[in-house]
């Protein structure tokens, strides 16, 4: 149910009595019940640690730079800024940390805008066990993993005409931000976040901001 990509092979770092050290994990999900199967299921595998457990974004960038995880598994919907801005944070505070996104919907939205953020891996929430784990492994040597659905969905769709950036606005948009609001997340002025939200207009034909969001959200651009 995986496609590996990339694959280069870099083992675990041995311990200082010789042994393997194990994979540290750092779980993000907003559905505690979720969350906590995952991690029971990747703490029975004996070379895979959880050694975090985080339901919102803000939280899982904090425990990140604590734990330095070698894999950071996230739902992109996770509450806070979401998935792509969660995992800049991410990688701003835990860089050597190998981010993979497990989303619950085939949008190939988010494996574009992984890509472009340089995500190591998109699997979809309803990938077998044996798929996620096997991902994890091949993440923490350094490959990369997308789940091959999303990739033949990219393929065959539409590919999308908005940047990342006009993807991130007219994501805060859509979860009913104002301008203001949105320019103060991002820390950009109100002027450049409504040259955004007309060029993600013009882009996608649409008559105005709602109709460019429902237009968006139907192509699987956001």
């Amino acid at each position: 149910m995986t496609t590996v990509l990339e694959s280069p092979l870099h083992p675990a770092a041995p311990t200082a009595h010789g042994a393997t050290a194990a994979v540290r994990v750092l779980l993000a999900d907003g559905h505690h019940l979720f969350r906590s199967g995952l991690g029971a299921l990747l703490d029975r595998e004996s070379d895979l640690a959880v050694v975090a457990e985080s339901p919102t974004a803000e939280e899982a960038a904090a425990e990140a730079a604590r734990t330095r995880p070698a894999v950071a598994v996230l739902d992109p919907d996770l509450p806070g800024p979401g998935g792509p801005a969660t995992a800049a944070l991410i990688r701003d505070r835990a860089p050597a940390t190998a981010l993979l996104l497990l989303t619950a919907q085939a949008r190939t939205a988010d494996l574009q805008r992984a890509v472009a953020d340089g995500v190591a891996g998109v699997l979809l929430k309803d990938v077998p066990p044996a798929a996620l784990i096997a991902a994890v492994r091949e993440l923490a040597r350094g490959g990369r993993v997308y789940d091959p659905r999303l990739v033949v969905d990219a393929v065959r769709g539409d590919a999308s005409p908005l940047t990342p950036r006009e993807v991130t606005v007219l994501g805060h948009v859509a979860d009913g931000s104002t301008i203001h609001e949105v320019a103060a997340a991002l820390s950009l002025s109100p002027g450049t976040v409504r040259n955004y939200v007309s060029a993600a207009i013009a882009k996608t034909r649409a008559r105005n901001r709602c109709d460019a969001i429902r237009i968006a959200r139907e192509r699987g651009w956001l």
